[in-house]
């Protein structure tokens, strides 16, 4: 018997699907703690983590004298303390790419919304106002327009896929150039940062957070942008400097935002790109699909038993 612990949202929609992955393995026992910090008996207790949100760190292991490995239900590992892990002998895994269609799936959703102003029509006509020529000046095609992509690992290839279903022409930057057979099959050409940005009439960020991408598009950036530019972040807040793209927005340089990201987030109450015009807003909601979600925690599930079984698990990052 194997016994893991969930640590993460305390939602029931994704409780149920959590425990729905564990159904068919009767070998496992799964710990759901009552409230957001588990009890000094269920962590005692505990081989594996389950980590979806929150800080692992000395103060967590340190209470899990048998826990052997955190598996991350995603591929980022915010909030891990990877030199905590080491000191306390614990391996740990994440899941690159298991959420990757439904990222880039909702990067061109809130694309087309923001293209099509389809927040604005929506509430115009649930309100019975009749106005198709409203934002007629400021509605573009997609079909002839040049999509940045930054970053071009799971999501950003799965993103190129679906954007050149729209003729768009499609242009990148990674700090890890793709090999020439990747950008000739997605039909992709690699750029330079300051290169990129002045025909980029989509821009889309696909990057984690780190020192070198912490504010990666501010003022400067932004201005070299084509006036019109759309920018998409779905990837973490701090890749964009917030206030800029507010002031960008408000002064109708960039025409518009979709946004999955937030600092501060979940509190993002009186935040100041929720004021500026055309910004599509979704609250981290890139991988919450029933099929992403289901596919992960299985994975995550099948992880856990290969490690159990003393076979290496996929994606052990340390």
């Amino acid at each position: 018997m194997i016994t893991a612990i969930w640590i993460g949202e305390q939602d029931p929609e994704v409780l149920s699907l959590l425990c729905a992955a564990f159904t068919p393995v009767p070998e496992a026992e799964l710990i759901i703690p009552e409230g957001p910090v588990p009890s000094d008996e269920e962590l005692g207790r505990t081989q594996y983590i389950l980590n979806g949100t929150g800080v692992l760190d000395d103060a967590v292991f340190s209470r899990a004298p048998k826990l052997r490995m955190v598996q991350r239900v995603g591929a980022g590992t915010d909030g891990i303390d990877f030199d905590a892990a080491r000191r306390a002998g614990v391996a740990v895994a994440n899941l690159p790419g298991a959420n990757s269609v439904a990222v880039a799936e909702l990067a061109v959703a809130s694309l087309l919304a923001c293209a099509r102003h389809l927040p604005e029509l929506n509430s115009a006509a649930h309100a019975g106002q009749w106005t198709p020529n409203r934002w007629l000046h400021s509605s573009i095609e997609l079909s002839g327009k040049t999509a940045a992509i930054i970053g071009l690992g799971h999501i950003g290839r799965l993103l190129a896929v679906r954007l050149a279903a729209f003729d768009m022409r499609l242009i990148y930057f990674d700090v890890f150039r793709q090999r020439p057979e990747v950008e000739a099959q997605l039909g992709i050409e690699f750029m330079a940062l300051e290169d990129l940005l002045p025909l980029a009439d989509v821009l889309s960020i696909h990057v984690p957070l780190t020192e070198e991408t912490n504010g990666l598009i501010g003022a400067k950036e932004l201005a070299a942008m084509p006036t019109g530019s759309i920018v998409l972040n779905l990837s973490r807040a701090g890749v964009v400097d917030e206030e800029a793209l507010a002031a960008s927005l408000h002064s109708g340089h960039t025409a518009g935002a979709g946004l999955d990201v937030f600092t501060g987030e979940p509190n993002i109450a009186g935040h100041p790109l929720l004021d500026a015009p055309n910004v599509v807003a979704t609250p981290h909601a890139g991988a919450q699909t029933r099929d992403t979600v289901s596919r992960v925690f299985s994975r995550a599930v099948e992880n856990l038993l290969e490690h159990a079984a003393g076979r290496t698990p996929a994606h052990v990052i340390d």
